[in-house]
């Protein structure tokens, strides 16, 4: 019994370090056809961004294509992160490791296009931003 009350522990708390390693940056929506997107950040100095040395994406509701993904830095610098070309509903990327240490993200542009079925124009597979604590 006691070993399974261990288990349990472990498990859990196995749990709660994988939720809070990443944090959401922002969340942007990717149409049927060739889409091309700019976030805009806020600056680090507020409570909803700061500094991080990587990025990770996660897919939502239907299946992507991508073309380009690029980050410009608070100082202006820009880096072109490569991931892979396809991902299914639900998946993430690996983490995306910027260059020069712990910066602050100003702009995300990502170039991409959804494979969404049916007549609807109002689908749109989500995108999600997430930065390593």
């Amino acid at each position: 019994m006691k070993s399974l009350v261990k288990v349990l522990i472990l498990f859990a708390l196995c749990q709660f370090a994988n939720a809070n390693e990443r944090a959401l940056l922002a969340v942007t929506a990717i149409n049927d056809m060739m889409d091309r997107d700019t976030i805009n950040l806020p600056n680090c100095e507020s409570g909803r961004n700061a500094k991080t040395t990587h990025l990770k994406m996660k897919v939502n509701r239907y299946r992507i294509k991508l073309h380009k993904l690029e980050v410009t830095f608070g100082n202006g610098e820009t880096q072109e992160l490569y991931a892979r070309k396809r991902f299914k509903k639900g998946s993430t990327s690996e983490w995306l490791e910027l260059l020069g240490g712990q910066r602050c993200i100003r702009r995300i542009k990502i170039k991409a296009d959804a494979s969404i079925f049916g007549p609807s124009l109002r689908k749109k597979a989500h995108v999600s931003f997430y930065r390593k604590i």
